[in-house]
């Protein structure tokens, strides 16, 4: 039997006899790796942001020419207002999300300096 989470050549062998039984156990196994793995990487590409020139430099490609694929994700304070979008249009990045639940961490938005109750998460727009 082969699994998503394990490499292509990596196979488990069970006895048809047990297989019905163990089937729960081995989904159950693959869906937390397969959590696990999805956490870990979201965690490698994201970035708590507190400088509008951090934000810039995170999100301004090292090559105009040939810009690089940019996978990574920012936490920033935001405000929603008008003059937000402005200056995120440039750099090509949008608000994918502003979290309604969670811990609030009172800030001032990296983009205006007004007041900001948690942050939002920017990351660049294809």
């Amino acid at each position: 039997m082969g699994r998503r989470d394990q490499p292509p050549r990596q196979k488990l062998f069970i006895p048809q006899a047990e297989f019905v039984a163990k089937v729960p156990t081995l989904l159950g196994e693959i869906q937390n790796t397969l959590l696990q793995r999805a956490l870990a990487f979201r965690e490698s590409v994201t970035v708590k942001i507190d400088r509008w020139e951090d934000f810039q430099a995170f999100f301004t490609p090292k090559n105009e020419e040939k810009p690089e694929i940019h996978g990574g994700v920012a936490l920033c304070h935001f405000a929603d207002v008008p003059q937000v979008q402005e200056k995120l249009q440039p750099l090509k990045v949008t608000v994918r999300c502003i979290p309604l639940e969670g811990e609030e961490e009172p800030g001032r938005c990296l983009f205006t300096g007004l007041p900001s109750r948690r942050r939002a998460v920017f990351a660049k727009a294809y």
